[in-house]
Formats: structure tokens, C-alpha cells, sequence
């Protein structure tokens, strides 16, 4: 049987990864979504990366990683022009 079967391991969870286009064509995986802020009528978020860092990037990086998904419903926000404009601290 493969180490990869769906039966054994149904509890995975696959990590989303952004290509930057770097020029060792490093993946870097997103940890999660930190927090949000609006920057006139953009949206930006900040970003918690696996290496420990932490950027702020626009909704347009955004927008397609299931992280965005988990920090909308922890938000309680049903879409991504929702999000408060100000942050509890």
C-alpha cells in the first residue's frame, strides 16, 4: 500500500504553498493568516510564513489559499470585503 493512501491518512492536511518567482524557485508555505488592515480600499494581511516570518501582502496574493478561508471563519465574515476595518489588539 502507498504511504500516500487517502483511507490511512484521512486526516492530512496539505499545506498551501505561493511561488514568488524567486530565483531558486523556493516555495514558501503559509502558516496562516496573523491579522488584516485596510490601506485606503486595499486590503492587505499579514502573513505568517513556515520560515517565521511575517509580511503583510495584498488580497490579490491572498485570495486563493485556504488559510484566507480559516481566518474569514475565525473572523466570522462570510466574504472578504467584510473584514472590520479595525482590529481588536
Amino acid at each position: 500500500m502507498s504511504p500516500n493512501n487517502d483511507t490511512l491518512f484521512s486526516n492530512r492536511v496539505s499545506v498551501d504553498t505561493y511561488n514568488f518567482g524567486t530565483l531558486d524557485n523556493a516555495k514558501w508555505i503559509v502558516d496562516e493568516l496573523d491579522s488584516h488592515h485596510w490601506d485606503g480600499k486595499n486590503l492587505k494581511f499579514q502573513v505568517c510564513w513556515n520560515a517565521g516570518k511575517m509580511t503583510w501582502e495584498p488580497l490579490e496574493l491572498c485570495k486563493e489559499l485556504a488559510a484566507l478561508d480559516q481566518y474569514l471563519m475565525l473572523m466570522d465574515v462570510k466574504h472578504w470585503q467584510q473584514p472590520p476595518r479595525k482590529v481588536a489588539a
